[in-house]
């Protein structure tokens, strides 16, 4: 079972947006997959149709980390990826976290324990987690295989990139599973003169964690969102390259970590 943790302490860099085409994207290829919403925000609940204001506390993580069973706390959703949804509450989840035995860094591992015995009930999962360092972050990052950072031209983006990369450093010694950072240019526009200047930099300070596909900005990505739909459901104009490039990354993924 692969666990893949998105995460980036700067926001506003296209993460849920990944989260979510990723994810329909390996549903896509006949894998199961399960997505849980890591952020108070609830923004990957409600882009696949989860209406966030409908759920109690306990049907997000919280009632998974306070023993409620994860299977109990999964919904299906149109796309085709298993979901366990995110919830206002989740806001405290940094202190009740860091309030648990050893700060609840393997809460989220135990849980997802649950669905790995005796046999993988997903090949995927992936964490869609809110823009910050802490608890939940350390959580996850105890928990994933790999970790995938979204990036774009800022250079705000870059120092936080850093800031990842030393927090996955620094949980690969207590999870051995855990394989580093890999990086996607995110809503990117490969002819404009700032992009190529940031491009640079990335090649030369992160090649070997770089990613070939580069996700752009597309039209179809913001408004597939508008309509609580991934770009495999959305029809617009330009959502077949978007698909096309979304599975180029899922196909990438495999070839560096293998079948599901």
């Amino acid at each position: 079972m692969h666990i893949y943790a998105l995460a980036l302490e700067k926001g506003g860099v296209g993460k849920t947006c990944l989260a979510v085409n990723f994810a329909a994207a390996f549903s896509r290829l006949n894998l199961r997959v399960l997505l849980i919403d890591l952020d108070a925000q609830a923004h990957a609940s409600q882009w696949l149709g989860c209406d966030a204001e409908q759920l109690r506390p306990e049907d997000s993580i919280i009632g998974v980390i306070n023993g409620r069973k994860v299977t109990e706390c999964i919904r299906p959703t149109e796309e085709g990826v298993a979901l366990i949804p995110a919830h206002a509450a989740m806001a405290s989840l940094p202190i009740q976290l860091a309030s648990s035995p050893n700060s609840g860094i393997f809460s989220l591992q135990d849980a997802l324990d649950q669905i790995r015995q005796p046999a993988p009930h997903y090949d995927i999962v992936v964490l869609d987690l809110a823009p910050a360092r802490g608890p939940v972050l350390a959580t996850a990052l105890a928990a994933a295989t790999r970790c995938i950072a979204p990036v774009q031209s800022e250079n705000l983006v870059l120092r936080a990139l850093r800031a990842l990369i030393d927090s996955v450093a620094q949980a690969r010694r207590i999870n051995p599973h855990l394989r580093g950072v890999s990086i996607i240019r995110n809503r990117y526009a490969p002819r404009s003169a700032g992009d190529m200047i940031y491009d640079h930099t990335l090649r030369q300070f992160y090649s070997e964690q770089l990613m070939r596909t580069i996700i752009p900005i597309r039209a179809s990505l913001r408004d597939s969102a508008g309509l609580q739909q991934s770009v495999f459901r959305y029809t617009g104009s330009d959502a077949g390259e978007v698909r096309n490039l979304f599975l180029d990354l899922v196909e990438e993924l495999i070839s560096l970590d293998g079948g599901a």
